[in-house]
């Protein structure tokens, strides 16, 4: 079963993005993460979905940020894996400002975090019929892995990996 998503949006031109560090409690960061699980639900319902919740916890997250431009406009966050090794996860851009280059900024922010706390490696999960995300993730060197951790034995999804020290 393939997804397969068609949207037109009304894109709103971004030019000055800021990127800040938020606790996981924050109001934005909720906000957004919320409208991400809600396209999860609508996209795969309630039982694919709820199949991966406990794994996306803002409470287990290492750190977590927010971009604005005026508003809230996207976020992500990092999991701690191990001394080598972090996870890329909840990255998430409203749809009227994608292909802009945000999600972009957003993850090259996450990794230089996570090079600055000592960490090799960024690994990543998303779903293996969301062609745009692997081809993103692609673009920006990561690169196809065997499935880690929670994700080991999982047909719906795939893994990638990035050498921070490639750059």
């Amino acid at each position: 079963m393939g997804l397969f998503i068609i949207a037109c949006y009304n894109l709103i031109e971004v030019t000055d993005v800021e990127i800040r560090q938020v606790p996981y409690t924050d109001y934005d960061l909720q906000t957004l993460v919320q409208e991400l699980d809600d396209f999860f639900l609508n996209a795969w319902g309630q039982q694919v979905a709820g199949r991966y919740q406990s794994l996306h916890q803002l409470s287990l997250m290492a750190y977590e940020c927010v971009c604005y431009e005026k508003e809230p406009i996207g976020c992500g966050c990092l999991k701690h894996i191990d001394a080598q090794n972090v996870e890329i996860k909840r990255m998430y851009v409203r749809a009227k400002y994608r292909r802009q280059g945000v999600a972009t900024q957003i993850l090259q922010h996450l990794e230089t975090v996570a090079i600055n706390n000592g960490y090799r490696y960024c690994l990543l999960e998303t779903g293996k019929d969301m062609q745009d995300n692997i081809l993103f993730y692609e673009k920006c060197g990561y690169y196809l892995v065997d499935n880690f951790g929670d994700f080991i034995g999982d047909d719906i999804c795939i893994c990638m990996k990035k050498d921070l020290n490639s750059n």
